[in-house]
């Protein structure tokens, strides 16, 4: 089987989307019976262009010149190579909506007659239409509403997003697969100088954030003020870079630390490479992420694989598993639920150390790759006919 998959760009700075493509692809490349080939564009920030570095070396990426706009990522290259090349495949794997690459990529798939599935990334959530409303409003009927109504199947990391493509399109074939956690999460050893329940034990704990900084985290409006209400002598470290969309609200959270006086219990860490990630779940007493919308949000999975209790928004997908599992605290959108949140967390060891230790034992469950594989090899084999067969290659089930 030759799956293409196509997403706007991989650059590690557009988050969770960007990172997920790049494992489930290394992942399905080792399957002895799936060719997989990736088609993207060089974009990086507003200006900036992928390092030949970060191509992923393990399967075939093509990479081609983004010409226009960072948040359209126009790339005729890409474009003509779709064209010309998607014959090739039997199936193609569409990550995202509101870019070229999306469009593009459907276009060239309808007129070679090949099934694709869509992937929209969140991109279908009430807070991503309502944002730039006129503009998508206006994409939606030139270009976007025909990638939905043909789409083979559509791709969900959740139970919550499921919802929203069908508020879109009722009658649509949805395959609910939550994003993997690379093996890393499971097999690296912690730190040196941890207790027994894998925190270290220092003379002030940390609560840690880790994403891209955008309005959608509540950072500003959520996070900051209810951990000006926190009583607990703690620290918030705040790691990630800016959003190559919203890069002025990384100034706009250091403002507002200073406003609220919080320089001394706030700490910015700025982009973690992704090796070093797993030390700063394991440091932590808590990890908390309190978007306003969140399309699963992997790292609320990564720190549930290193027995990091979190907290999270009833806002963010990933938040089904959260309860699942036991893994913490799942809150309204509201400064005092999470500064309480937050507060009796930080007060209660014991429950720290059970949280986690659910967190870590369902996350290996749910969140292996090997898991995650199967669902995704079912998904493919209910869309693709297999060419040696005279009867089509359906999952079980289907």
């Amino acid at each position: 089987m030759k799956v293409l998959h196509v997403i706007p760009a991989i650059a590690r700075r557009y988050g969770g989307p960007t990172s997920t493509i790049r494992s489930l692809c290394s992942e399905l490349a080792r399957q002895p019976d799936i060719e997989i080939e990736l088609a993207t564009t060089d974009a990086d920030g507003a200006g900036g262009r992928l390092r030949r570095e970060e191509i992923p070396p393990d399967y075939a990426v093509h990479v081609f010149r983004r010409d226009a706009s960072e948040k359209w990522k126009y790339s005729s290259g890409l474009g003509n190579w779709l064209r010309d090349n998607v014959c090739r495949f039997d199936l193609v794997h569409i990550h995202a909506l509101w870019s070229y690459s999306s469009v593009a990529a459907a276009r060239a798939a309808i007129r070679a007659d090949v099934p694709f599935i869509l992937r929209p990334a969140g991109m279908l959530s009430n807070y991503s239409l309502t944002h730039g409303a006129w503009k998508k409003r206006l994409s939606w009927h030139l270009v976007d509403r025909p990638v939905v109504a043909r789409a083979a199947a559509f791709h969900a990391t959740s139970s919550a997003e499921t919802e929203e493509i069908r508020n879109v399109r009722s009658d649509a074939t949805v395959h609910i697969i939550p994003n993997g956690v690379h093996e890393d999460a499971f097999s690296v050893e912690p730190p040196p100088n941890h207790a027994a329940n894998g925190r270290k034990h220092s003379c002030r704990p940390f609560v840690l954030f880790l994403s891209r900084l955008h309005p959608k985290k509540g950072i500003v409006d959520l996070l900051l003020p209810a951990w000006a209400q926190v009583q607990t002598d703690a620290e918030l470290a705040i790691a990630g870079g800016p959003d190559a969309h919203e890069p002025q609200y990384a100034q706009q959270v250091r403002n507002e630390v200073d406003r609220l006086g919080l320089a001394g219990r706030v700490k910015f860490l700025g982009e973690i490479p992704p090796s070093q990630r797993w030390e700063l779940y394991d440091r932590a007493e808590l990890f908390v992420l309190p978007s306003h919308s969140e399309n699963f949000g992997v790292v609320v999975a990564e720190a549930m694989a290193r027995g990091c209790p979190v907290i999270v928004t009833d806002q963010v997908q990933a938040c089904e598993h959260v309860r699942a599992a036991r893994a913490g605290r799942v809150v309204s959108a509201d400064v005092h639920a999470i500064a309480f949140a937050l507060d009796s967390m930080l007060g209660d060891a014991r429950r720290r150390k059970a949280h986690g230790q659910s967190g870590r034992t369902y996350a290996r469950t749910h969140f292996s790759w090997q898991g995650i594989l199967t669902k995704v090899r079912a998904m493919y084999e209910a869309i693709v006919v297999a060419p040696a067969c005279s009867a089509p290659l359906v999952a079980a089930g289907h």
